[in-house]
Parts: C-alpha cells; structure tokens; sequence
C-alpha cells in the first residue's frame, strides 16, 4: 500500500499601498482578508496613519483576525493579520 504525503502550505499574501489612501484600496484590504483560509496570512505595506489606526483595525476586528503592527523608521507600517 502506498503512502501519501499531504503538504498544506500556508498561503501568504502581500499587499502595498502608500500615499492617500482611496477607498478602493481599503475595500482590496476588507475583501482579501474575508478570504483568507485558517493559515493564511496577509501582509500589508501602508504609510497612511488613519488607515493603520483605525480601517485596518476594525477590518481585522469584523472579520476576527489577529493583527501585529510594525512600523519602520522610513514612515511605514508593515501589517500582518491572520486568522485567530
């Protein structure tokens, strides 16, 4: 009988957006994060502090996901969220 190896690779997904923040690229964030499996991941390069602090945020808080936040001395902000 032959065995079969099962690899789940978790999925990683990077966005980037710098500069004013349109709408747009809040709602590419909300549905990419609507989508993400058990051990996916997405990342995000942003520079805009009203989204770091406050849309991004309640994003991960609607759809239940864990977020870290780290902020490099150029000014932007490298996001992490993940499914809980």
């Amino acid at each position: 009988m032959k065995r079969r190896r099962v690899i789940v690779a978790m999925k990683q997904k990077k966005l980037g957006f710098c500069g004013k923040t349109s709408p747009y690229c809040l709602s590419v964030v909300a549905r990419e994060a609507k989508a993400l499996r058990p051990s996916g991941e997405l990342f995000i390069t942003c520079d805009n502090f009203p989204a770091v602090t406050t849309s991004i945020p309640r994003i991960a808080r609607e759809e239940d996901l864990s977020m870290e936040t780290i902020q490099s001395p150029d000014g932007h902000w490298e996001i992490r969220l993940a499914r809980k």
